[in-house]
């Protein structure tokens, strides 16, 4: 008969920081390890307060993790992306004390995920891009705006780039670390390299700071301040669509796509790792449809 290897009991509070040493050493960015934490926090408070008290990761079971799935849909009315998110973050964390003995057993193994509404995203066409770009008057955001509207880069990899990283000579921006830990080069238009070298040369603050998107006060720019500035733009264009950072990143994959732009170029160009991802920001319009029945000549 085999013997089965005992369990430490481990209390909740004590694993989480465990785990987020685990994903530390496994390349996760800062950034990433916060949503871990904060998904994963949520949930040892709520059980503990339906608890009444501390809980022991091995005493988690199925229909905990079942219940604070209910909990986060009919009370908290969070959104089936939003739900779906926390589910995976607990899955990750208890495959992670799964692999150092401390559970026998993952519960969320048989969770399942909410069904996500199809729907379709917003984006922004030239002339929209061109107006609100054009509305923000700061000079270091309205180039930051324009960099991400020509590479479609993410908001943090532009937050990020430094001097070194965006080549005006050979004329690509190198994103280093972006998301899954990954390094791409992306070409910039000769549009775009002469508008960098303007804001170098005219706009961008004295500053010792490396990075190249950088205030005076603080050497850098914040994505909180990023999406400020583009809500001022819009209202004052008169866009009536809900504009953000990540709004510029998809306006840049669809305007390529109306242009006949082959889907695996686009992959590379945003660095999906897979194309399932890119393949969310293709559209399809009612006059596309049109346009392919009316090529049927049998």
């Amino acid at each position: 008969m085999k013997t089965m290897i005992p369990i430490d009991s481990m209390l909740f509070t004590q694993a989480i920081p465990l785990f987020l040493d685990w994903l530390k050493a496994r390349g996760m960015r800062e950034e990433t390890l916060r949503g871990y934490k904060m998904d994963v926090s949520q949930f040892q408070r709520w059980l503990s307060d339906r608890s009444n008290g501390p809980v022991f990761v091995d005493e988690v079971m199925f229909p905990q993790v079942e219940a604070f799935v209910e909990y986060l849909t009919n009370e908290r009315d969070c959104k089936p992306r939003t739900v779906n998110r926390k589910i995976n973050a607990l899955s990750t964390f208890f495959t992670c004390l799964k692999k150092k003995k401390l559970v026998k057993e993952n519960p969320v193994d048989d969770v399942e995920r909410v069904k996500v509404p199809e729907f379709e995203r917003t984006y922004l066409n030239k002339d929209e891009i061109e107006a609100i770009i054009q509305a923000i008057k700061h000079p270091v955001i309205h180039h930051f705006a324009m960099m991400m509207a020509h590479t479609g880069i993410r908001v943090n990899e532009c937050i990020n780039l430094t001097l070194r990283d965006v080549n005006l000579e050979e004329g690509f921006v190198q994103v280093i670390d972006g998301k899954g830990g990954k390094n791409r080069r992306v070409p910039m238009n000769q549009k775009l390299i002469q508008h960098m070298k303007e804001y170098l040369a005219k706009y961008r603050p004295a500053t010792d700071s490396l990075f190249f998107f950088a205030l005076k006060k603080t050497g850098t720019v914040s994505e909180q301040y990023v999406n400020r500035l583009l809500k001022e733009a819009y209202q004052e264009a008169g866009i009536p669509k809900h504009v953000t950072s990540h709004i510029l990143r998809h306006s840049f994959a669809s305007y390529l796509v109306t242009k006949d732009t082959h889907v695996a170029v686009i992959q590379r160009l945003l660095g999906h790792e897979n194309i399932r991802t890119t393949s969310r920001y293709l559209h399809v319009q009612q006059t596309d449809l049109a346009e392919a029945v009316n090529r049927i000549d049998f």
